[in-house]
């Protein structure tokens, strides 16, 4: 088995770098951050040929999590390829490797398609599953309702129940229908998880000062 590759403080802010160039919207003709790989006319075709029919992702390993920042290609009209970061799959190490879920501390409140209120609010949010407090009437067995998140529009949610928690909510597993919002539950939890772990973040040497002429 080969040895685990620890990556640098340097390495580390280089990644989400570039995963936060990606999430932000890049104006028109501008060319986002990423990785340009030049491996040869060959290489490109293999890569170009497996990004068609797999998944690919780069995993980052780290004591208490891992994560999963899938990769996406693009070519130029040269045929030079650039590889992209997205907002990755945070998962969590215990005796079951399983998602990362946020114990949300205001509960998000669910809508229904017109952006009305419903009686429903979501108290954990994880990238493919929600628990939901249905409050004096009995969980729905499937969603189709908006999500609103912070400073942002709401996302259509489909969901269905799979389970009655310990204290009383439902949890449910989701899907997104529009392409896209898949990638900005992911990324909306990837900054909650730097929020509550700056201890994860790179800290990167001070930069020498300059000397005296």
């Amino acid at each position: 088995m080969a040895d685990k590759i620890e990556l640098s403080s340097a390495e580390l802010a280089y990644i989400n770098e570039l995963v936060n160039s990606s999430r932000a919207r890049a104006e028109p003709g501008e060319s986002r951050a990423g990785f340009r790989i030049d491996g040869g006319d060959r290489a490109n075709a293999l890569l170009l040929q497996l990004a068609a029919k797999a998944n690919l992702t780069l995993e980052a390993e780290l004591e208490d999590y891992c994560m999963s920042f899938p990769l996406q290609l693009t070519e130029d009209e040269f045929h030079s390829l650039t590889m992209q970061l997205a907002p990755p799959t945070i998962y969590e190490r215990g005796p079951v490797l399983r998602a990362w879920r946020l114990h949300l501390e205001e509960p998000l409140p669910l809508l229904s398609t017109n952006g009305d209120k419903t009686a429903l609010s979501v108290h954990e949010l994880s990238p493919n599953g929600l628990v939901v407090d249905s409050g004096p009437k009995q969980a729905p067995k499937h969603l189709h309702l908006r999500l609103a998140l912070p400073g942002n529009e709401s996302l259509e949610v489909d969901g269905w129940r799979i389970r009655d928690t310990e204290d009383g909510m439902t949890a449910y597993e989701v899907e997104y229908p529009k392409g896209k919002d898949a990638e900005r539950i992911r990324s909306y939890l990837y900054e909650q998880h730097q929020r509550l772990h700056p201890e994860l973040q790179p800290e990167l040497p001070q930069p020498l000062p300059p000397e005296d002429s």
